[in-house]
């Protein structure tokens, strides 16, 4: 394929940005050159690679050149960044984490102060469901992501965090109405309950693991953001599991059993590239992990 590097980087701009109006406004071109590249790159590879819908997504096609695209547009702007090291600035490098919200609410400060004093780095978080995120990497959308998985995707490597540990709460009414005077387990099993969205099966599992019940609750509650995810569980909507960092900073939640806790173990998988962009990321999760405790939880 007779393709150049202007091309690629238009590809990820529109996947990107989701139009190739906002990806001409990223690049700094026009409208009709963003046309005009893309028209260039889908008849040198011989496929359409972009649905023309609102928002623009790829195809297959297009899926399976993006991860490539973004490798290559990543280890040109380290090339270029060596290359110009003694002559002038070169353009700031891009990277795309996947990154569940927990994580980003509750130990990832460290990182961004870390980052703050990484000025020649743009880096866009995407918020995913933690058991999701290997998707992210898969499709070319993120060069590396946080994730529970412990199978390693292919053409990449994987790097423990630690474990972020989540206890059982309720309000203080919900648990002396409902929890105090009979068994726990059991009034688990009608308790009205509260999860982040329908793509968060902690409850569930957790809840299914502790009373062997496999059908929903009677009532769920779906606070998709993870400060309100506590604060709805405080005000009794149901309960839920929460960080423990969050529980710090609200003491009146109510521990529903001490020994209940699910350890939620966190990895950092990223592209197996030699990229020092990539290396040094990874280095600044694993302190801020370390930093936050995530690795002392067993």
């Amino acid at each position: 394929m007779n393709v150049d590097l202007a091309q690629l980087q238009t590809l990820l701009a529109i996947v990107d940005a989701g139009s190739f109006d906002d990806a001409a406004i990223d690049l700094g071109v026009t409208a009709s050159a963003i046309s005009q590249r893309m028209k260039s790159l889908e008849s040198a590879v011989g496929a359409v690679l972009l649905v023309r819908s609102r928002p623009v997504t790829p195809t297959e096609h297009g899926r399976r050149l993006l991860r490539y695209a973004r490798q290559i547009a990543l280890l040109g702007a380290e090339a270029e960044r060596e290359l110009r090291a003694d002559t002038k600035a070169a353009e700031r490098m891009n990277l795309t984490i996947g990154v569940n919200a927990d994580s980003l609410a509750y130990w990832f400060a460290p990182v961004f102060r870390e980052l703050a004093r990484w000025p020649e780095l743009s880096c866009e978080f995407v918020r995913s469901d933690e058991n999701l995120s290997l998707s992210l990497l898969r499709s070319g959308r993120a060069s590396g992501v946080i994730t529970t998985s412990a199978e390693v995707a292919q053409g990449c490597t994987s790097t423990p965090l630690g474990n972020l540990r989540y206890h059982a709460v309720c309000s203080e009414s919900m648990y002396r109405s409902v929890f105090e005077t009979a068994d726990k387990s059991t009034a688990l099993i009608t308790a009205p309950m509260v999860a982040y969205d329908r793509d968060d099966s902690l409850q569930h599992v957790f809840r299914e693991t502790l009373t062997g019940e496999t059908s929903s609750p009677p009532s769920i509650s779906y606070i998709p953001e993870s400060e309100q995810f506590a604060v709805a569980i405080d005000a009794g909507l149901g309960w839920g599991l929460v960080p423990v960092a969050q529980m710090r900073s609200l003491p009146q939640l109510r521990t529903i059993d001490a020994n209940w806790h699910v350890d939620v173990p966190l990895y950092w998988q990223r592209w197996s590239i030699q990229s020092p962009a990539l290396d040094r990321l990874g280095a600044i999760l694993a302190t801020a992990a370390s930093e936050s405790g995530l690795t002392l939880l067993s």
